[in-house]
C-alpha cells in the first residue's frame, strides 16, 4: 500500500508527501518528506493502545541488573542536568520500572515523582520502591493538576503519543521557568536508522506509533515555547537533547 489517509503530518503540520517504510502488526508505516518523521497509518488512538494492553495483559519485571540501571540513570542525570539543581523538583515521565525516579531520589532532589500512563508499570515500581514516589498519571493529567517540575526526564515518551501537540503543550506547562527537560527519543531520520524501518525493534505499533526526526521534534517543541539548548552526539539512531523554555 502506498496511499496514506492523513493529509498533514501530525509532527510538522505540513503536507505529508509520504513514502512507504513497511508494514508491521497490521499498520502501514510512512515517512514524511517534509520533516523526516515517520508514523503509522491508520493513526493509533488511545483506545487502540488500551485495547492492545487489555489483550496482552502485560506485567513488568526487573531488567537483569536493576542496580546497574539505576547507576546509569544517576550518571545521566548528573551529567546532563546543570549543576545546582539537586535541591529542586524532579519528574520522570513514562517512568516504567522507576529506575530514573529512584536515581533522582538518591541524588537528593527535594521533590521526586515518577509518572506513567500504564498502571502495570506503576504497580511494579510501587511494589519494589517507595510507593509515594510513583503516580499512575499521564503527562496531560499531571499538568491539569497545576504541578510543575524543574527537571523533567523524558525517555521514549513522544513515540507513544496519539496527541503529540497536547503532550508537548502539557510538558511546557509542567516545566518551571529556568527548568530543563532531558529528551531521549528514537530518531527516524538518523544516518544509522535501520534501512528496513519496519523491522526496527523500537517500531512496534500500536504500543508506539510516531517516530520523530530532529527537524520534526524541533518544530513541535518550538510551537509550545520550548527550544533545544543542547544536542548530544550519538552514533546510535537515538536523539539525546536538553530542552529549555524560550
Amino acid at each position: 500500500m502506498t496511499e496514506v489517509t492523513q493529509e498533514k503530518c501530525r509532527i510538522c503540520l505540513q503536507p505529508v508527501h509520504p513514502y512507504p517504510l513497511g508494514w508491521k502488526n497490521g499498520y502501514n508505516i510512512f515517512g514524511c518528506r517534509s520533516c523526516g518523521s515517520a508514523f503509522t497509518d491508520p493513526w493509533v488512538t488511545e483506545d487502540d493502545r488500551e485495547k492492545f494492553f487489555a489483550e496482552v495483559e502485560p506485567e513488568s519485571t526487573h531488567v537483569p541488573d536493576p542496580e546497574g540501571m539505576i547507576g546509569d540513570m544517576r550518571k545521566i542525570i548528573k551529567k546532563l542536568v546543570p549543576a545546582g539543581v539537586t535541591n529542586r523538583r524532579f519528574l520522570d515521565i513514562n517512568c516504567r520500572n522507576g529506575y530514573a525516579t529512584v536515581a533522582a531520589r538518591q541524588l537528593g532532589f527535594t521533590e521526586v515523582k515518577g509518572i506513567d500512563p500504564h498502571e502495570f508499570f506503576i504497580r511494579f515500581a510501587q511494589s519494589k520502591y517507595d510507593p509515594s514516589l510513583f503516580e499512575h498519571s499521564s503527562v496531560k493529567q499531571y499538568a491539569e493538576q497545576g504541578k510543575q517540575a524543574d527537571v523533567i526526564m523524558s525517555r521514549e515518551s513522544f513515540i507513544e503519543q496519539s496527541d503529540p501537540e497536547g503532550f508537548t503543550a502539557a510538558l511546557s506547562k509542567i516545566l518551571s521557568p529556568g527548568g530543563v527537560i532531558y529528551i531521549e527519543e528514537p530518531n527516524a531520520n538518523h544516518m544509522n536508522t535501520p534501512k528496513h524501518f519496519a523491522d526496527w525493534a523500537l517500531v512496534f505499533p500500536p504500543l508506539n506509533s510516531v517516530y520523530l526526526s530532529k527537524v520534526g521534534i524541533t518544530g513541535l517543541l518550538d510551537r509550545h515555547g520550548l527550544k533545544i539548548q543542547k544536542v548530544y552526539f550519538n552514533w546510535r539512531p537515538v536523539m539525546r537533547m536538553l530542552v529549555v523554555k524560550k
